[in-house]
């Protein structure tokens, strides 16, 4: 998909809004992520979608890790180690003493060791999610050039077929061909999983990291079905960055939607812990089961929530906050209207397209590279057709304060046309 095309239905969002959209248009809501769930009866499912053990550069092991997740609520948990590294990496960095590395997986190495993905959880000294009464999502982290979350498939980059200086000095598969990203997501959606753009604000003070200019994702999305690239990490391990992913999330949704969805993912992409964040999602499912994961994030049938506060894992009982709990989402289309109806929330704010899709900084070394999405309304519900300000895209926010810190609960990206 070309988003300068027409034909996409993209191109109005390629402007920023203004005047012309305070008067004389109707809007008319063609993409609701949460339409036809039954708030009623919808299993509401705490999911971890990006955590580290010592398969790859995490500090546990994998049955530490996901029994820490389960205690502490979760029940959709997907293990991401990285392609990159070969289990044990913080023994070889003597950041851990070789007693507490992991003798997994025994041999015969599974295919594609070391960048196979840590699957099924038993290889690796874990019962199975069966046992555990949990939903297990096989995951793997490519980590190459922009790191990619994959999920449900096998795929990873061989570690022995990069070039020097990986991950940024060459990749390339058994051929002697370069692989890119490209190929990576190629590859996930031809093999049938799901990828996710991971952490994109990430300071390039990280000899493994270069940040992305805005265009780098804008074609990343245009190259690539909804069906594989379903969307990005806007909440990851720094706060810090958050401000960068969410105005990056803003600066696409104004060029993509309503034609191409890009859902916003939580991530504590968690490598200890005693020190992870207070970042994941929450699947909103008909019945517990892998399958019912993936159609969740195929159609943004979820939520994400973000804290300024961190949490320790490792505790008996972790100390997490209080989210805001999204209860309903209620369309009324002979008004106009959506309505957000939630539990201790403190206040919903309906933000639409930044006000400027130019830069104002240096994405290489500002943490504010984009203007962000901007508050069209406060409160429970929101009328599209008389709201001043909206274009091509709504999005929710509940927030929360409690004693200095902030929790909020993201939804995903209402679309619009106009009629």
């Amino acid at each position: 998909m070309d988003p300068h095309d027409e034909t996409t239905g993209a191109l109005f969002s390629l402007q920023p809004w203004g005047e012309e959209d305070m008067v004389g248009r109707t809007k008319d809501l063609v993409l609701n992520p949460y339409d036809g769930v039954d708030w009623e009866r919808v299993q509401s499912h705490q999911a971890a979608l990006h955590l580290h053990t010592l398969q790859s550069d995490g500090y546990q092991p994998v049955a530490e890790v996901v029994g820490a997740y389960r205690r502490a609520g979760f029940t959709v948990i997907s293990i991401t180690d990285h392609d990159w590294n070969r289990p044990n990496a913080r023994v070889l960095w003597k950041e851990l003493p070789p007693e507490a590395g992991s003798p997994y997986p025994a041999e015969p190495y599974p295919p594609g060791f070391p960048a196979n993905p840590t699957w099924p959880w038993t290889d690796y000294g874990c019962p199975s999610p069966e046992e555990l009464g949990v939903i297990g999502i096989q995951g793997n982290e490519l980590t190459f050039r922009h790191h990619i979350n994959s999920f449900f498939c096998d795929y990873g980059v061989w570690y022995e077929r990069t070039g020097k200086g990986a991950p940024y000095g060459g990749i390339v598969d058994a051929q002697g061909r370069e692989v890119w990203e490209d190929d990576q997501i190629q590859a996930i959606g031809q093999r049938g999983g799901l990828a996710t753009i991971n952490h994109p604000g990430i300071s390039d003070e990280h000899a493994w990291w270069e940040r992305k200019p805005l265009d780098w994702y804008v074609e990343r999305f245009a190259n690539h079905p909804a069906e594989c690239l379903v969307g990005m990490e806007v909440s990851n391990c720094e706060t810090r960055f958050q401000e960068y992913d969410e105005g990056l999330w803003d600066q696409l949704l104004a060029r993509f939607m309503p034609a191409r969805p890009i859902w916003g993912f939580g991530a504590d992409d968690m490598h200890k812990l005693h020190e992870a964040r207070q970042s994941f999602n929450i699947l909103f499912l008909g019945e517990p089961t892998a399958a019912a994961v993936r159609e969740a994030m195929l159609t943004g049938r979820f939520c994400f929530c973000s804290s300024t506060k961190g949490v320790n894992y490792q505790a008996e009982r972790a100390e997490r906050c209080l989210f805001p709990k999204l209860r309903e989402v209620q369309v009324d289309p002979m008004r106009g209207t959506i309505t957000v109806r939630a539990d201790d929330c403190g206040e919903v704010r309906w933000i639409a397209a930044p006000a400027s899709l130019e830069p104002v900084a240096d994405f290489r070394t500002s943490d504010r590279p984009w203007p962000l999405g901007h508050v069209v309304q406060v409160g429970e519900t929101l009328n599209y057709r008389t709201t001043p300000g909206i274009g091509s895209y709504v999005r929710a926010e509940l927030v929360r304060q409690e004693g200095g810190h902030t929790q909020r609960t993201f939804l995903n990206p209402f679309g619009f046309a106009d009629l």
